[in-house]
């Protein structure tokens, strides 16, 4: 199988500085790095990390995309930064370690757990959308790209509901599943074909009918009320997610833990609804071979790519006015 991406000892690090918004540390990556005399108009890679794991995975791959994208070769509407944190419950934030086990590690209250993590995951970088701009007066406009893998990609696709009109202008996805309750429940052990549906279509069966051939434990471990989160959750994530932005899908074609065919029935669901409404969209879907639920080396070479794609200058484009500023962060956050 294809290994994990791991950072190369021959990419160099980028700046780091850290930041508390609203009592979330954050750290951001490449300030120091951007010029002078640089344009009023900054990309800004967000980065959501895994479950079990820290921020220090998404900042081995800030590193190497931020290295890619300024030595393609290519020139560049504007300059780019990245920016991570320790999801909620991992890391420095950590309160409860059972809280991030599964059901198979003895977690009885894995679907909750997981899902209520999402949720707050999701307000978190909602919260550093919004308020990192305050931060940095300097730039006028902020262009935000969201990466997320597995339970960073669970978050991205829900955070997508919060969003304001036009606040990500690009989702980067691997190995995380739209359909959170159809996974949830596979895992769980339910028996499609005894309810008359499909795997993938699982979280749309209504509790009524999940009750009549769930067992107690079955019952205990997807209560009602926590099932009627998750579905309109999943409801929501098709109906939000936007259709106008560039979309990168990554997955593994041996992934146990998020298969492929989640995301591909979504996404074929999605096409269908945006060919009836007659508008187009910018959809890429990568399905690596011997791949199981990983983020390799070849995805992370394909989120730079697909970055510097979307802030390329073109040669009949006209850079942005270029205005003095002074980067990086106040002297009292230094």
């Amino acid at each position: 199988m294809e290994p994990r991406f791991s950072l190369p000892a021959t990419t160099p690090l980028s700046s780091k500085r850290e930041l508390v918004i609203g009592g979330v540390k954050i750290y951001i990556y490449g300030i120091d790095e951007l010029k002078r005399a640089s344009g009023v108009e900054i990309g800004v890679l967000h980065l959501a990390h895994m479950r079990t794991r820290t921020y220090l995975i998404t900042e081995a791959i800030a590193h190497e995309v931020l290295h890619q994208y300024r030595t393609d070769g290519r020139k560049k509407k504007r300059e780019l930064i990245a920016v991570t944190m320790d999801m909620r419950n991992h890391g420095e934030r950590e309160v409860s370690k059972n809280a991030n086990l599964t059901w198979r590690d003895g977690n009885e209250n894995h679907a909750m757990d997981i899902l209520s993590t999402i949720s707050a995951s999701a307000q978190d970088f909602k919260l550093i959308l919004d308020y990192l701009p305050t931060y940095f007066p300097q730039f006028t406009n902020f262009h935000n790209i969201m990466l997320g893998i597995s339970l960073g990609g669970h978050t991205a696709y829900r955070l997508a509901s919060l969003l304001s009109p036009h606040q990500i202008q690009g989702f980067a996805i691997v190995v995380g599943c739209p359909t959170i309750g159809s996974l949830l429940l596979s895992r769980l052990g339910l028996d499609a074909s005894a309810l008359g549906t499909t795997v993938s279509e699982l979280g749309s069966v209504s509790y009524e009918r999940l009750e009549g051939v769930m067992t107690k434990e079955q019952k205990r471990r997807w209560p009602k009320a926590l099932a009627q989160i998750v579905q309109n959750g999943d409801r929501t994530v098709f109906e939000s997610f936007p259709v106008d932005i560039p979309l990168l899908v990554c997955n593994g074609k041996q992934d146990p833990l998020v298969p492929t065919y989640f995301t591909e029935k979504w996404l074929g669901k999605r096409q269908e609804k945006v060919l009836v409404k007659g508008e187009e969209t910018n959809v890429e879907f990568f399905v690596q071979e011997n791949t199981g639920h990983s983020c390799t080396k070849e995805m992370v070479t394909m989120i730079a790519d697909w970055i510097g794609n979307m802030f390329e200058l073109k040669a009949m484009e006209t850079p942005a006015l270029n205005v003095t500023a002074q980067v990086g962060l106040p002297e009292s956050r230094l």
